[in-house]
């Protein structure tokens, strides 16, 4: 029993629920799962005897206080494991019998469970220790932890459950402002029980690693139990069966940063922790992009002796935050498996109080374990060398040499670690250029957002149209995005910009691959990959639905859910490592056990609307400098031809939407120097949901014939409740 006077009890509650806890991850049978549930339901009884036996120690012992509400929110959000919720049946007997299962018992079993440590966590929150602030927890704070009860709200599985986890930490954080109890706030010498809790929040790996405020919910000793984290999947260590790693201890591990403040600081973490963990380290000289990174990873080092990639970035976010990045040995970035596994771990470590391990990284260094890097020159080579012997699309550097000749361009690096390549680049091809925000500058030159889109990239556009330059080029502070502006400092959106280079490598130039769209890309993406030659072999399987759209979780509303299966091109939901898996996929979207030698080839080139894209044989991540170049070897191809020569990407744009079977699409901005396509909102979580599932409810509370948008009927409704609605829209004439 739990005892509050047991001076091993800190400990013993945090390694006793991790137990348990892990032993409800891994189960998959009902003989693993039924026992793992009612030891944890008899540790929550237990749990439950000591909040009422001892409620003074809420306010009394914060630092035990604060990892019982951390593993009570713990337990609601991940207790019903995702991939099983989730788990999809075949139609042969044994998989239906294996749905029924979790449905029949390991469901409402697991529910209940949760259920319970909601119980318990509304006991907490009612303590005497939040009085002066129980109104406020009342009306903001319970109405969000009630969304986690499987019978009020059945559709949040776990990866929702998380995100809201997430929100539930941060509302409760947030009303320090409207209280002065120091026992929640804090003094001079002690830091308060909601800062407490707050340092105990559920990280959320996402689609591009974890990332915070710069001593907010980025610390040190976050940071730390992140790498620890990483290093434990590396390591083969704590890692279930179903995660799928393999032990790649001792190997070398590629540590690499961008320019905002701070993150020279973080990658000495980074490389300390694993240093600690057996690893050798390759350590970049300098700021290094993020695809120079992941080129090093994968073509430059031996695949035998790499364990994979972390990188010190918040991307393209403000000045303020941090964050860290994880790419496994292979280069792509880590899937969903693997992040959801090191979301896990890292609670883990943090609830028993675990920092990663750390060593001196000067001894290190002499001992011979740490190696220094600056990939510039060799990924400048690399990209040169396209198309001789090896299967990556070819840069025409004469011909960029030729139609700009007399002409220059303006290259927007954003003080950023891109610094010095897309000009270098330039300089093979002999291209004149002007650079904008050059030096490094921890705080980005004051902008909000180093993020080469609009509205961040005024600048560039006023330099493109002031100076007559032919084109603009932007980059993001860790150079995987990339931004393009036209002559007379027109922006063109990604969307648009993808679409034309699939014209371009695909339909003109006969290079072949499958093509790949986001949710939000382009619909003219479809037509123009059907009309690429002697492509049929890239193509999705005839039937075949997207991966998001075949979940369990996806509800079609209006029209009939096999619209949703394209004919050429293949559909993935928003993020590169979504994109990336089609590398690896088969033509059913279903990833494949074993990779083909080729398995880089095997697309010709796949981007999203948040300027992300990638090509045949590129690196396994966004890259900037590149997607720029192929603009313009893009722009040198169509200035050049003898017939009917296309100077400007509004040319070309023009030319494209009238190929037969094409239409003319439009931005949403009035500005005529602006293509924008979509608009940025900032609003709460709940306002994000609400608005979502006001539109894919809309079949729920109108009849079918009244389901109308704009004055367009509805056509098809569809979606993911709390993520996505896809519409599409007809008028009179169909």
């Amino acid at each position: 029993m739990l005892q509050g006077t047991d001076t091993n009890f800190t400990a013993s509650l945090a390694a006793r629920f991790n137990t348990l806890n892990r032993a409800i991850l891994v189960a998959e049978q009902p003989e693993q799962w039924q026992p793992a549930i009612a030891a944890m339901n008899t540790f929550l009884a237990e749990l439950e005897g000591w909040l009422r036996t001892y409620p003074e120690q809420i306010a009394a012992d914060l630092v035990t206080s604060s990892r019982i509400f951390s593993l009570l929110l713990t337990l609601a959000a991940t207790g019903t494991q995702g991939r099983l919720e989730l788990y999809q049946p075949k139609e042969d007997a044994a998989s239906q019998a294996y749905r029924r299962q979790l449905d029949e018992d390991y469901m409402p079993s697991t529910a209940a469970m949760r259920r319970k440590a909601l119980d318990l966590a509304h006991m907490y929150l009612e303590s005497r220790a939040f009085h002066s602030i129980a109104e406020d927890i009342r009306h903001e704070v319970l109405p969000l932890l009630e969304s986690l009860d499987q019978a009020q709200d059945p559709d949040r599985f776990m990866a929702y459950r998380v995100i809201q986890v997430g929100n539930i930490y941060e509302r409760l954080y947030a009303l320090r402002v409207r209280t002065s109890d120091p026992i929640l706030v804090g003094t001079r010498t002690s830091t308060g029980l909601l800062r407490e809790i707050y340092d105990r929040k559920y990280l959320r790996f996402g689609t591009s690693g974890v990332r915070g405020r710069w001593q907010n919910d980025f610390t040190e000793k976050r940071a730390r139990q992140v790498v620890q984290a990483i290093c434990d999947f590396m390591n083969y260590r704590h890692v279930p069966a179903f995660v799928g790693a393999e032990d790649l201890s001792g190997r070398r591990v590629v540590i690499g940063h961008d320019t905002r403040r701070y993150s020279d600081l973080v990658t000495q973490w980074i490389a300390e922790t694993c240093l600690a963990n057996g690893f050798r380290v390759e350590l970049g000289n300098r700021d290094v992009p993020t695809p120079a990174l992941s080129f090093y990873e994968t073509d430059v080092l031996p695949p035998e002796e790499v364990a994979g990639l972390i990188i010190a970035t918040a991307s393209h976010n403000p000045p303020e935050w941090q964050g860290i990045k994880f790419n496994p040995r292979l280069g792509y970035p880590a899937p969903t498996n693997v992040t959801d596994f090191l979301a896990f771990r890292i609670n883990e470590l943090q609830l028993e109080d675990q920092g990663g391990g750390s060593t001196n990284l000067e001894a290190e260094r002499e001992r011979g374990r740490v190696f220094g890097f600056d990939p510039l020159d060799s990924y400048v080579h690399w990209i040169k060398n396209n198309g001789n012997g090896n299967q990556r699309i070819p840069i025409d550097f004469d011909r960029i040499r030729h139609f700009f000749a007399d002409k220059h361009v303006v290259v927007d690096e954003m003080h950023g670690s891109g610094r010095g390549y897309l000009t270098r680049l330039l300089g093979e091809a002999g291209v004149r250029n002007t650079v904008l925000h050059a030096e490094v500058d921890p705080d980005l030159g004051g902008q909000d957002y180093a993020n080469p889109e609009e509205p961040f990239n005024q600048l560039l556009k006023d330099t493109v149209a002031s100076t007559g330059a032919w084109l603009g080029m932007g980059m993001d502070t860790d150079a995987d995005r990339y931004g393009i502006v036209d002559k007379g400092g027109v922006y063109f959106r990604p969307n648009q910009i993808l679409t034309m280079l699939v014209r371009y490598l695909g339909v003109d130039r006969g290079f072949t691959g499958r093509v790949i769209a986001t949710q939000t890309g382009s619909p003219l993406i479809e037509p123009l990959a059907g009309m690429i030659p002697n492509n049929e072999a890239n193509r999705p399987a005839p039937g075949a639905l997207p991966g998001y759209v075949s979940q369990r979780i996806y509800k079609c509303r209006v029209g009939k859910i096999e619209s949703r299966a394209l004919k050429y091109a293949f559909m993935v939901p928003v993020g590169i490592k979504y994109i990336e898996e089609i590398r690896r996929t088969d033509d059913r979207y279903n990833i494949l056990k074993e990779l083909p030698p080729d398995w880089r080839d095997r697309i010709l080139i796949g981007g999203e609307e948040s300027s992300g894209l990638t090509s045949r044989g590129h690196v396994t991540d966004k890259d900037g400098p590149w997607a720029n170049l192929l603009v313009m070897d893009m722009l040198a191809y169509y200035g050049t031809r003898s017939e009917k020569p296309l100077n400007t990407l509004a040319e070309i744009w023009e030319e494209t939407v009238h190929l037969p079977g094409l239409w003319e699409t439009f931005g949403t901005s009035t500005d005529p120097t602006s293509n924008a396509g979509r608009a940025d909102v900032d609003a709460p979580l709940e306002a994000k949901e609400g608005f979502i599932n006001y539109y894919l409810d809309l079949a729920l509370n109108a009849p079918e014939k009244e389901l109308r948008v704009a004055g367009l009927k509805i056509t098809y409704l569809g979606g993911i409740r709390y993520e996505l609605v896809e519409m599409q829209l007809e008028d009179e004439t169909g």
